[in-house]
């Protein structure tokens, strides 16, 4: 008889109106770190593609001929293979590539010589007295700093700014 009496009673509007208020209140919360994540993945594909255009600039720039890279800071005028200015990628964003460039003038190496002609050297193990003594070799104007910068704005109104140094070097050009 007791389990006649439970089977009739059903499911009331308040207990079906409750459970839907608590359903809500644990489902909005979730929808909004959807939303948030959504907009995450977007700035994250921003950055990824200005890191990738960072990359291939630098790149292309390592194999320019040395006196084809200009120096000056904030360049944006495109030379040789090497496309600086405003560039807009395949989703509309505008990522200004600028390019800094200076002589690190004079660069001094200091180094032993090998004497490799000596009938007693060995390639693979060579003796003390296979070393000559220490010279320095000083290059003006041979070694460049290179420094690519690419800026571009997030939500109309934050810009973001990445870089990358390296340098290039023209060995042929040995003074000193």
């Amino acid at each position: 008889m007791l389990s006649e009496k439970f089977i009739k009673r059903g499911i009331t509007l308040i207990e079906i109106v409750m459970a839907m208020l608590i359903m809500a209140s644990v489902m909005i919360p979730v929808a909004s770190i959807m939303g948030y994540g959504g907009r995450a993945t977007v700035k994250d594909a921003r950055r990824i593609a200005a890191i990738q255009l960072l990359e291939k600039t630098m790149r292309v720039l390592l194999q320019e001929d040395f006196a084809a890279i200009p120096t000056g800071n904030s360049l944006q005028a495109s030379f040789g293979n090497v496309v600086l200015g405003n560039i807009t990628s395949d989703a509309g964003t505008v990522y200004t590539v600028s390019l800094d460039s200076e002589f690190i003038s004079p660069a001094k190496f200091a180094f032993n010589g090998v004497n490799v002609n000596s009938p007693t050297f060995k390639t693979d193990e060579p003796a003390a007295e296979d070393f000559m003594t220490s010279e320095t070799l000083s290059l003006n104007n041979c070694v460049k700093q290179v420094r690519i910068t690419v800026r571009w704005m997030e939500q109309q109104t934050t810009p973001v700014e990445i870089a990358v140094i390296s340098y290039r070097a023209d060995f042929t050009r040995r003074t000193g």
